[in-house]
């Protein structure tokens, strides 16, 4: 800071006019001191000040190599670069606080909202909390996303619903989960390493036939049906323009409803009714009816030969 070299107010003599001469060099001498310190203050100059005090401070250009302010209030603040480090906004009950390249906003007790750079893996990450500080909402730049609530919308694109959480599916017993395509809904299992498929409501891309498959099965042999695999054992009811049919797959349907007859066919050895067996009964009636039949003939023959 420039040196104040105006001297001290000189000491009267008593003569009138010398002492007001001495009096205006002296002035005139503070007044030179003055405009020209205020004139070179800047930040290298200027270190510390207890109070500062200005109805007219021109600040169109200023420069500040380092300060230290306890409260500052400005209409308008314009920086360069800012050290995130060191910002923390604070009003007693909630704090704000940017640290490198992470936002955090935080209640008295708890962290309640993140927003951050990942550097390890390259991931922006987004992260709402509860009152407890527990993560509710979690979405990352890769796209994956966690909601412990539940979740709204009126409408729902996804090719995949798992019914469990990411880890159990991933790292335990797997899990069901419905997979949907254009073609229909598949739901799956996973275990042991091997899917196997449980339920299928499909359309057939050809004929546009509908399936309705129930999954089980030995894995003996397996059938390819919309493009999913069922293994030999597996329940299936099919539905096409001209009939439908229930059956297992890999064998012969064995119920078949014919829309234009009208008819019902029943394949198998035998069709049990209340533990009846109806096929041997017909057959049984049948063989009773063509003996019966047999023994008319016969009586006939002899009335006719008299």
């Amino acid at each position: 800071m420039p040196n104040v070299t105006t001297p001290i107010p000189p000491n009267l003599t008593g003569r009138t006019e010398e002492d007001i001469r001495r009096l205006k060099e002296w002035g005139t001498a503070l007044i030179d001191e003055l405009t020209y310190l205020f004139s070179n203050l800047d930040a290298g100059n200027v270190l510390e000040a207890a109070s500062v005090k200005a109805e007219n401070i021109d600040t169109g250009t200023a420069k500040i190599g380092n300060a230290q302010i306890g409260a500052l209030t400005a209409d308008k603040l314009v920086t360069g670069t800012v050290d995130t480090g060191k910002v923390t906004v604070s009003d007693g009950d909630s704090q704000l606080r940017i640290s490198e390249s992470e936002i955090v906003i935080r209640d008295r007790n708890h962290q309640r909202f993140v927003a951050a750079y990942d550097k390890e893996t390259g991931k922006f990450r987004f992260l709402l909390c509860n009152e407890k500080g527990e993560p509710t909402v979690s979405i990352n730049s890769g796209g994956n996303a966690i909601f412990s609530g539940q979740v709204e919308s009126s409408a729902i694109y996804a090719s995949t619903i798992i019914g469990t959480d990411s880890i159990s599916y991933a790292e335990k017993e797997g899990g069901v989960f419905a997979q949907m395509d254009p073609t229909g809904l598949k739901v799956m299992q996973d275990g042991n390493g091997g899917r196997k498929q449980k339920i299928g409501m499909t359309v057939g891309s050809r004929d546009g036939a509908a399936y309705l498959v129930l999954g089980a099965g030995n894995g003996d042999e397996s059938t390819n049906i919309n493009g999913v695999v069922y293994t030999n054992g597996t329940f299936k009811i099919q539905k096409n323009n001209g009939h439908a049919n229930m059956g297992l797959v890999g064998y012969a349907p064995f119920i078949n409803f014919w829309e234009e007859s009208g008819e019902l066919w029943l394949d198998g050895s035998r069709v049990l009714v209340k533990g009846v067996d109806v096929v041997s009964q017909i057959s049984n009636l049948q063989t009773v009816n063509n003996e019966l039949w047999t023994k008319v003939e016969e009586l006939e023959k002899k009335v006719n030969e008299g």
